[in-house]
């Protein structure tokens, strides 16, 4: 298999569910965990999700409580979308960030909106990089580099949305949208 066949073939394997693919019935924390380790969110095996790692979610007000010891679809859907951004972002940033990004959204409609944005961005990075007559050594240090740039720049503008004066919805913990914490 070519390099390009296997950078399509990554593409394919880093795709997740739309919403609707998440269970839509409460599962308790192993069943969590072994749901969200069918998804890759990297080629490492290290960055496997832990129950422990759900608990500092919870602290952190970045996921909601659980009801019971039970956990609902939409904190399988803040689970993948925290699961990819923690690839990048501090926890404190991934909070901040999806709690502005949430704001006026249902769950559905700001998974879905995330979801588009993954697959739309890992189609336009796979078409540049297959497109280029760079060595596969300029390719990698190109996209690091962009990586970096963006990672700063998304920094940058976490920074500026957290020091709004008005950012009362920042010191909210996250919940389902009310249309959705009917259980």
């Amino acid at each position: 298999m070519d390099n390009v066949e296997k950078l399509r073939e990554l593409s394919e394997q880093l795709k997740f569910p739309d919403y609707n693919g998440f269970p839509d019935i409460e599962l308790y924390m192993d069943q969590v965990l072994d749901f969200l380790s069918r998804s890759r969110t990297s080629l490492r095996d290290d960055d496997r999700l832990s129950s422990a790692m759900v608990n500092n979610y919870i602290k952190a007000d970045i996921l909601p409580r659980a009801r019971g010891k039970k956990y609902s679809r939409e904190h399988l859907v803040y689970l993948a979308v925290i699961l990819r951004l923690k690839q990048v972002l501090s926890v404190k940033d991934t909070g901040a960030l999806i709690k502005a990004d949430k704001q006026d959204k249902s769950d559905e409609e700001f998974y879905e909106r995330f979801r588009n944005m993954v697959e739309a961005s890992a189609k336009d990075i796979s078409e540049k990089a297959l497109s280029s007559d760079d060595s596969l050594p300029e390719v990698a240090m190109r996209l690091a580099v962009e990586s970096y740039l963006c990672k700063i720049t998304c920094e940058y503008l976490i920074d500026i949305i957290t020091d709004i004066d008005d950012d009362d919805f920042l010191k909210k913990p996250i919940k389902p949208s009310s249309s959705e914490n009917k259980h």
